[in-house]
């Protein structure tokens, strides 16, 4: 009975306030404004084609996903990037990073062309990535624009800024590098190692974000009033602001 009736007082001063609001912006006039709460374009529908994000590790909260597009198992798409399967498929394998700014895209006004991406790939921060396919095991430097109908082999790297152009095929193993990008030479055994190595630090470095960005409110507001205790207690030289030092460390390998 109570419950009921705090129901109905409740409903009735939220319809009260909104009747002020009303009433506000009609005595503004021209001076008035509405206030609209910008949608996430973290996932958006297109289409009728949903993005499949379960899967993935971290998908940062001002990343676009758009349309037909999975993301598969650890795999992160990093704060600003892109990924647009409005037109054709996009499709990102295993513990694959797809870094802060890049564009992804597709085709199919001249040419049907999804975007295939590989296992243990990094796309580098502003890359654009147009209708093409990359194998697993590859690095692609910061600001490379990689065009349509181009594949690049498994473990191979293209240097930052790097412009591979239409239908181009860069080989297995292989650095290319240039605009447009040119074959460089052939990768050592250990450099290979370390395109592998580079996609799993970054798998590790996406699940301490992605729980960063999960936080409510009331976390956020409890760890800075601890981070504030552990101040206070490091000002007397106790060990408890060493302790959480360390326990962040991953923070300062990157």
């Amino acid at each position: 009975m109570l419950k009921n009736g705090l129901e109905a007082i409740g409903k009735s001063i939220r319809s009260f306030g909104q009747s002020l609001d009303r009433t506000g912006v009609l005595l503004e006039g021209s001076a008035s404004y509405t206030e609209h709460l910008n949608p996430s374009t973290r996932c958006v529908n297109n289409a009728g084609r949903r993005p499949k994000l379960e899967a993935a590790a971290f998908i940062a909260p001002n990343a676009s996903v758009i349309g037909e597009v999975n993301v598969g198992s650890g795999s992160s798409v990093w704060y600003g990037a892109t990924l647009r399967g409005d037109i054709n498929h996009i499709t990102i394998g295993n513990h694959t990073n797809v870094l802060d700014a890049a564009i992804i895209h597709v085709a199919k006004i001249h040419r049907d062309i999804p975007t295939i991406i590989g296992n243990h790939v990094t796309i580098g921060p502003s890359s654009i990535i147009h209708a093409c396919t990359i194998g697993s095991n590859c690095i692609i430097g910061t600001g490379t624009q990689i065009l349509d109908g181009s594949v690049v082999e498994s473990e191979s790297v293209v240097a930052a800024g790097s412009i591979v152009t239409y239908g181009k095929v860069i080989s297995s193993g292989q650095l290319w590098s240039g605009v447009p990008a040119r074959y460089v030479r052939d990768l050592t055994t250990e450099e290979k190692a370390f395109i592998k190595q580079s996609a799993i630090e970054y798998a590790e470095l996406s699940l301490i974000h992605a729980k960063e960005c999960e936080k409510s409110l009331e976390e956020i507001v409890a760890a800075n009033e601890r981070s504030k205790i552990l101040e206070e207690f490091g000002k007397f030289g106790l060990p408890e602001k060493e302790k959480a030092q360390q326990e962040m460390g991953m923070f300062f390998r990157y």
